[in-house]
């Protein structure tokens, strides 16, 4: 018997059943069904996206955004905001600049996020506001003016519900009024 772990399918397959029966209760349990969940949840939006849904191909990028330092989970997270984005898809476009930007692609970024709060998502107005408020040496110059204008549209916005939990408020109407 040697040190090395083998892939044991067969136990693995017993003690999902038995968690997926509640014979086997527990914190671990109920990790291992909301993980079983996330794992449904992620198969029926690969389905959805791969049959031409835009909503489900950025939510399954979302679904791989979450990783550190998983250059993989990265890629596809990237791969699927893309493809929401081609599709039309305004949130899809706004977290596929997001990918752009935290890669170093500020300025390809920042058009897309101009694009996407053209189309009416919050977080893209807030994004725009950001960058005239900070300018962008190359690419846009600091306008306040600017910057008070999007983050404003950002609250009149009609795309608020689709967000991932940074949603314009009230901070940002106090800061855009601070700007006058």
């Amino acid at each position: 018997m040697g040190s090395e772990l083998l892939d044991a399918t067969q136990v693995r397959s017993m003690l999902e059943t038995m968690v997926k029966s509640g014979a086997i209760s527990g914190d671990k349990a109920d990790k291992w069904q909301e993980r079983l969940k996330a794992e449904d949840q992620a198969r029926e939006w690969q389905r959805e996206a791969e049959g031409g849904d835009a909503r489900a191909m950025c939510k399954l990028g979302a679904s791989h955004d979450g990783a550190d330092d998983d250059s993989e989970a990265v890629g596809k997270a990237r791969m699927w905001y893309q493809r929401s984005a081609q599709h039309g898809y305004n949130r899809g476009l706004t977290n596929y600049a997001n990918k752009l930007h935290n890669s170093g692609e500020k300025g390809h970024a920042a058009l897309h996020w101009m694009e996407a709060a053209t189309r009416g998502d919050a977080w893209a107005c807030i994004q725009v506001a950001g960058l005239y408020s900070r300018g962008i040496s190359g690419y846009l110059a600091q306008d306040k003016e600017l910057a008070k204008r999007w983050c404003l549209k950002a609250l009149a916005c009609k795309l608020k519900d689709d967000g991932d939990g940074a949603l314009p408020d009230e901070d940002d109407e106090a800061k855009a009024n601070a700007w006058l």
